[in-house]
This record gives structure tokens, C-alpha cells and sequence, in this order.
């Protein structure tokens, strides 16, 4: 299996006959540098931790957004209460409460002024009463249900790091054939330097009717723009960067390919403007560029390789 994709999406529903409901859950996930999990569902602090959990066994890297939700029709939505929450059952207590406490004020002699209906509400959601606020028990089947969508997103995940595997393989393959080709336009440099550091020394000697140059010392400046301008090392380090690369393309799926590739794809960026410093020709320049950019293109496929 190659490099997993940090983008990917999974949804499974399924129905809730207790409550006349579906319950849905969608996963959707991103790139980001780190694991982060950001979880919207009405259970409460004890599901969430739990589901938090499990995603953080089976994914790697990325923001991952989870969402739990209830839908549907039947009993729930012929009845604006429990579409809150709100248990009816729980309604006509409160109410003779508030009866009680009433008639006990005016036996004493006390205004009380009465609840309204939003007062009512707010009271249900503060005493803990089933409300707008408080979270609905989970059903049995909400693990089951969160692993079918936790599986989809995964399978697509794995699809889009293989399509990722190939367009990286194909810059990878770009960039070696830019680097040869920059190679090749390094050959003959010394000599074109030594005819370009005689004609210039020539013509400023004559300018100032100063003699003929001195070809020894001519030959030792020579020799220090060449060492100056030797790019193997760099070349070297190219090399071993592109076979690291493609090891990762080749090696099974495993969470920080994506920050190794991009750690190596800033070196080839380190290596190649090196080699951009050192060139004089223009052509050798202009191929230097092009590599740039397919190191850019490089780098922006990786940050989202998990």
C-alpha cells in the first residue's frame, strides 16, 4: 500500500426505531501538520472522550472533523418538545410545582410573578431536566456505526495517496531530467569561463595600453572559479535526496512520510539554488528555474501526504 492522503471523507447512517430517527455520522479530514480532532455530537463528555479515542488509534495526521447527529421524523417531529429534548412526561410535574409554590405565596401573603414559557425552558435545561442543553443517551449501535464511516474515509484516504504516489513519482522523474540537464550544460564550463576571463582581461590590458596578460596568473584565478563553481557535491546530494523520495513513494503507508518528503523536497530546493549560484550561463540558469518550479509543485503535493 503506498503513502496515504491526509483528504478523505466516510458517512453511515443508520436507523434509531426507539426514538422514531436515523442516526448519521460523517468524517471528513484535511491536511494539517498534526492530529486534530475537532468532534460535534449530542451524547455528551463521556462519548465524545471515547470516540476521540478510537479515532486517535487509527489516524495519523490531519484535521479530522466527526459529526453526530440525529434526523429524521415520527413521534420526534410531531412533537416540538421532544424535537428539543424535552420529555413531556417531565412538563406536568414542573407545572404543578409552580401551582404549588403559587398558592403557598399568596397563603402568605406574597407577590410572585409568573414563569413564562422561556423562563420554564431554561429552568428544565439548569436542573438538568432533559432539555435543550443536556445530551440524549447514545444507541447500542453508535460504535458499529462510527466504524463503517471511520472505514470509508480510510479507503479514501488510501485512494487519493495512490493517485498522490503518482504524480509525486512523475515530478520526481521531472526534476532528475531537469538536474541531468542542467548537468550537461556544466560540461566545457571551464573552458568557457578561461575564454570569457581572457577576452575581458584583454580588452581592459588594452585599455589602459598596460601589455599582454599574464597566462600564469590568468590560470591560477582560472583555477579558483572553477573550484568555486564545482557543483558534484551538490549533485551528489540530489542524487541520494531523489532516491530517498522514492523509497518513501515505494515503502508501506505509515504516519510522517508526508513531513519526511517535505523535509527532503526544502533540501533539493537548498541543493538546486546552490547549483543556480554557481552557474554563469544563461541557458544553465533558465533550467535551474524550471527546476525550482517542479520542486514547488513537489512540495505542494506533499503537504497532504499523511
Amino acid at each position: 500500500m503506498p503513502i496515504r492522503s491526509m483528504t478523505g471523507f466516510g458517512v453511515a447512517d443508520h436507523p434509531w426505531p426507539e426514538r422514531g430517527q436515523r442516526v448519521r455520522v460523517e468524517l471528513r479530514s484535511v491536511n494539517s501538520r498534526f492530529l486534530e480532532i475537532k468532534l460535534r455530537q449530542p451524547f455528551g463528555v463521556a462519548v465524545e472522550h471515547e470516540l476521540r479515542r478510537g479515532l486517535e488509534g487509527r489516524l495519523g495526521r490531519g484535521r479530522v472533523d466527526i459529526s453526530v447527529r440525529t434526523e429524521g421524523a415520527g413521534e420526534v417531529a410531531d412533537d416540538p418538545l421532544m424535537a428539543l429534548g424535552v420529555e413531556r412526561s417531565r412538563v406536568d410535574p414542573v407545572l404543578a410545582a409552580l401551582g404549588t409554590v403559587a398558592d403557598a405565596a399568596y397563603q402568605a401573603s406574597l407577590h410572585v410573578s409568573h414563569p413564562t414559557s422561556l423562563d420554564l425552558l431554561r429552568f428544565f435545561i439548569s436542573m438538568g431536566t432533559p432539555g435543550v442543553g443536556e445530551s440524549l443517551a447514545p444507541p447500542a449501535f453508535l460504535a458499529e456505526l462510527v466504524e463503517e464511516a471511520l472505514v470509508r474515509l480510510t479507503k479514501m484516504r488510501e485512494t487519493e495517496g495512490e493517485a498522490l504516489a503518482a504524480t509525486l513519482g512523475a515530478l520526481l522523474d521531472e526534476l532528475e531530467a531537469q538536474i541531468g540537464d542542467a548537468e550537461q550544460r556544466l560540461v566545457g564550463e571551464p573552458e568557457r569561463l578561461q575564454d570569457q576571463l581572457v577576452a575581458r582581461c584583454d580588452a581592459l590590458l588594452a585599455r589602459v595600453d598596460a601589455g599582454a596578460v599574464d597566462r600564469d596568473r590568468l590560470a591560477q584565478e582560472l583555477a579558483l572559479l572553477v573550484v568555486r563553481g564545482d557543483v558534484s557535491e551538490e549533485l551528489a546530494r540530489i542524487a541520494s535526496h531523489l532516491d530517498q523520495a522514492r523509497s518513501i513513494l515505494r515503502a508501506p503507508a505509515g504516519t510522517g512520510q508526508g513531513k519526511t518528503l517535505d523535509f527532503l523536497s526544502q533540501e533539493l530546493l537548498r541543493e538546486v539554488t546552490t547549483i543556480g549560484s554557481k552557474i554563469t550561463s544563461h541557458a544553465g540558469s533558465a533550467v535551474v528555474i524550471e527546476a525550482k518550479g517542479t520542486i514547488e509543485r513537489i512540495r505542494e503535493q506533499v503537504q497532504n501526504v499523511e
